[in-house]
């Protein structure tokens, strides 16, 4: 297992008093395998993966026979264990894997909210003297702070999907539809290097209120807005980042709206940095937006990004944890003015002075196609 990946669960475990981890969720199994596995994002959930860490730096994989050569060339776990899918019991053989790192008592961390409900019995009848306890927490918390590969990649993700965008304005014209302009944006992500679009939000008039709206057969109209909000991969890592634009020409309220919000967004910038909370970051936005008489869209500023789209933490009233460096945000003070929707998002860094954009290439100004 990658060490700084381990040295994060590490943490996580000590923490939460676990001798161990076990994950089962194709999110934490990338986290530990460090890829995504084939079989997990074809979502077969007849064949069973899970990636195990010790608390003394120990880690194995189980996972399908088939899977096994894939893994030795991209995973940094060097004990695995396959089985045969058709013949042998998953759950047997994971209990053996558990016996082998010297799980066989104390205090076991395992995703109850990923596991199935039928494995989980086979589980705990194989493995009586181990006290196992839900661990979403536990690695909600490992994953908040990013590795330097982590950030790498989403510093590289982000950077497609902004890209990708921005060569697209151009293109864009009235009476083209939702449907043509997502074409223009996701055939250029994977031209700069995507490895996956995983969605691709374009909403134009009023259907740019809609919180994830589908592309359709909507055209564009001079004058209207257009949501883009866009989620691409490198290695499992996640962009999301977009922005409103208008085809055609703006209007003088529609350019009045657009310069409140980044504004607005100039000063949530500057409250992201270490040490500061992030329901104390959320208070800061609701009471910009107050001051400029708008109110939030939604629950929450923003949300961790990684291998999830909503990571912890949350920006929002509900979330009070402290901001570290390696933290990664995906940050949208996005506002409905009727029946129009303005989305701005950037993916934000905290580092150890402040915060890094890792979206930097958009500019302040509302953008008329």
């Amino acid at each position: 297992m990658d060490r700084e990946v381990l040295a994060r669960q590490q943490i996580a475990m000590r923490e939460f008093g676990l001798d161990a981890l076990v994950a089962h969720s194709p999110d934490n199994v990338a986290y530990g395998a460090g890829y995504t596995v084939p079989s997990q994002s074809l979502g077969m959930r007849n064949r069973q993966f899970v990636t195990v860490c010790t608390s003394d730096g120990q880690s194995a994989m189980l996972l399908t026979a088939n899977e096994v050569d894939e893994a030795r060339d991209r995973s940094s776990i060097e004990r695995l264990y396959p089985y045969d899918e058709f013949t042998e019991d998953p759950m047997a053989v994971l209990a053996g894997m558990l016996s082998d790192l010297g799980i066989t008592d104390g205090a076991v961390g395992i995703e109850l909210d990923a596991f199935p409900a039928d494995r989980w019995q086979d589980l705990q009848r194989l493995t009586p003297k181990v006290g196992w306890r839900p661990a979403a927490a536990a690695f909600a918390r490992a994953r908040m702070v990013k590795t330097e590969r982590e950030i790498a990649l989403l510093r590289e993700s982000a950077g497609i999907a902004v890209r990708a965008q921005m060569d697209a304005y151009p293109q864009l014209r009235p009476g083209m539809t939702e449907r043509e302009a997502y074409r223009l944006v996701a055939d250029r992500a994977l031209a700069l290097g995507a490895d996956k679009i995983v969605m691709i939000q374009v909403a134009a008039g009023e259907r740019s209120i809609y919180s994830n709206p589908s592309p359709g057969g909507t055209p564009f109209i001079a004058g209207e807005p257009v949501k883009f909000d866009v989620f691409v991969t490198k290695e499992g890592y996640l962009s999301d980042t977009g922005r409103s634009v208008v085809v055609g020409s703006a209007s003088e309220r529609q350019r009045r709206t657009w310069a409140r919000m980044q504004d607005v967004f100039d000063v949530i910038r500057e409250t992201i940095r270490p040490g500061v909370s992030t329901r104390e970051v959320w208070d800061v936005f609701v009471r910009e937006f107050g001051a400029r008489s708008m109110a939030p869209a939604i629950r929450f500023l923003g949300h961790g990004l990684g291998l999830s789209l909503h990571e912890e933490p949350f920006i929002a009233a509900h979330s009070d944890t402290v901001l570290e460096p390696g933290m990664v945000f995906a940050v949208e003070p996005i506002f409905v003015d009727g029946r129009e929707g303005y989305h701005l998002e950037d993916n934000l860094l905290v580092t150890e002075d402040g915060y890094e954009n890792l979206t930097p290439q958009f500019g302040r100004e509302l953008v008329e196609c």
